[in-house]
């Protein structure tokens, strides 16, 4: 009897325990897991290596000249360009419809004048044609006027048949018709040449608006074409061909004047970046120089450090990395 109240208080026992080892691994299993340590931050005095990005110090923007679409560019970031060189075109249809338009006009208003010098040569010609058959037909009527008051007399003396005096005066009135007849048309065509002449001043007057109005245009039109303002660098260029721009964009293209003066920027970790001081020297490795080259720290604010240089080199070109080793205060 004793050894079965023993057997029963040992399997509580056992049961117990195996109960408490299961609820305390459970409990281990749930349990979060331990945080990791915050790394030492590192003494100071302490060398850190950053890479960052070359750039230019000296940066002018060039806007887009008109609105349109963005041709292909005749150069790309980091080439060399001369002052008035085309970096790229903008094609407007607006503009090139506006020079075709005033061409056309032009046209028109020269071959206005050219006609009109034209009619002015045949209104000349004719002149001179009527002028010279004025003259014969004057000459004609005072011969024949002559004639006919000789015939007058004669008739009043009775010396003359009348079939003579009636034929001098017809002759003589057909000669003064044909004279009043061409000093008329005579008349005209030296009222048409003048008429022609002022059509002519008023058409050469409309001519010269209109090559100035095509100049104009086809000045608006060159304006398309982006120019390099001076010798420099090209830095960036904001959109590509096939793009629309405005002349609203004040930077399409950047050009920097010269890379003698440029700067490298980094961005450490902000922890890092407080321990760093404007004017402290740092080292930076740049591509193309075999030795490091040292330069102070030109600002170091916003978490961005900026570390400006003197390049010894025109090989060294925005955009290329380099490393800066700084140490920390």
């Amino acid at each position: 009897m004793m050894k079965g109240k023993w057997l029963l208080f040992g399997g509580v026992v056992l049961f117990l325990s195996a109960g408490f080892g299961a609820w305390t691994l459970l409990r281990k299993q749930s349990a979060p897991p331990p945080k990791p340590a915050a790394p030492a931050e590192p003494p100071p005095g302490t060398v850190i290596q950053l890479t960052g990005s070359i750039r230019a110090v000296h940066v002018v923007p060039i806007p887009a000249p008109v609105d349109g679409v963005l041709e292909e560019f005749a150069v790309k970031p980091g080439d060399e360009v001369f002052e008035g060189q085309i970096l790229g075109r903008v094609a407007s249809e607006v503009l090139r419809e506006n020079e075709k338009e005033k061409a056309l006009e032009e046209e028109r208003a020269a071959a206005k004048v050219s006609q009109l010098e034209s009619d002015l040569i045949a209104a000349r010609l004719e002149d001179s044609r009527l002028s010279a058959d004025l003259s014969r037909a004057r000459a004609e009527m005072q011969k024949l006027e002559r004639i006919y008051a000789r015939q007058q007399l004669l008739m009043k003396e009775g010396a003359t048949p009348r079939k003579v005096f009636e034929k001098s005066q017809e002759d003589f009135n057909a000669a003064r018709t044909e004279s009043e007849t061409l000093e008329a048309l005579a008349q005209q065509a030296q009222d048409r040449i003048a008429r022609i002449l002022r059509e002519i001043d008023a058409a050469k007057k409309e001519l010269a608006e209109k090559q100035e109005a095509r100049e104009a245009a086809r000045q608006e039109l060159a304006a398309a074409d982006i120019l390099a303002p001076f010798d420099g660098f090209v830095i960036a260029i904001r959109k590509g061909a096939g793009e629309e721009v405005t002349k609203a964009m004040p930077d399409l293209i950047e050009l920097s004047p010269d890379l003698s003066v440029l700067e490298i920027v980094v961005e450490p970790e902000p922890k890092v970046a407080q321990r760093i001081r404007e004017g402290q020297p740092a080292l930076l490795n740049l591509p193309e120089l075999s030795a490091p080259l040292e330069a102070p720290v030109k600002s170091a604010a916003g978490g961005k450090i900026v570390i400006e240089f003197s390049s010894p080199t025109t090989l060294i070109r925005p955009g290329m990395n380099a490393t800066v080793s700084l140490r920390l205060n």
